[in-house]
């Protein structure tokens, strides 16, 4: 029994098209090295091109030759299924056209909407630094103010308590400097000792 023949056989036993298509993947799998056929598609038949010269030219009429008439009515008909085919191949043509210049137009329009949208989501970028640079400088400065005005806080409240204690510091403040006053490096020297 060939091979054929069996393949044949358990195709038949298939209940359902779904255990059909299972057989053939498992046995698809079993021969993973065989190549697959795969049917290419057939080309449409051109009609054959008219004759370079037409030895019986017959006319439609039926008095004359009717004999030939069956040969007229062959040669109208080839012609008729040739000009067919040059009609549906221009129609063809004309549609790849059609559609190949939509296509390019779509393009077009997407490639026009990200450019716009890309050159929007880069200024929105520019203008978020901008803005955090100018934020930075802002904040720099509103620092410096407000180190600027702890300083005269600090000066005025000195003024306001009694001129007596401002004059003579206590025993443990005249060792320690001023923590708004002292640098960073003091900071840490007085934390230190």
């Amino acid at each position: 029994m060939p091979i054929e023949d069996r393949e044949a056989d358990e195709e038949r036993k298939a209940k359902t098209d779904y255990d059909l298509i299972r057989m053939r993947l498992e046995r698809l799998q079993r021969n993973i090295d065989k190549p697959v056929y795969i049917p290419s598609r057939k080309e449409e038949a051109k009609p054959k091109p008219p004759p370079e010269f037409v030895r019986n030219v017959v006319g439609s009429s039926a008095a004359a030759g009717s004999a030939e008439f069956h040969i007229f009515r062959n040669n109208r008909r080839k012609e008729m299924e040739r000009l067919e085919y040059i009609a549906k191949q221009a129609e063809k043509e004309e549609k790849n056209l059609e559609y190949e210049s939509k296509v390019r137009a779509i393009q077009e329009a997407e490639e026009a909407k990200t450019a716009k949208k890309r050159a929007k989501r880069q200024r929105r970028k520019e203008n978020l630094k901008k803005n955090k640079k100018q934020k930075r400088g802002e904040a720099k400065e509103e620092e410096s103010e407000e180190d600027d005005d702890d300083s005269e806080d600090e000066e005025a409240e000195e003024s306001k308590k009694d001129p007596k204690e401002a004059e003579s510091p206590k025993e443990g403040e005249a060792e320690k400097p001023n923590e708004a006053e002292a640098g960073p490096l003091e900071k840490e020297a007085g934390t230190e000792a």
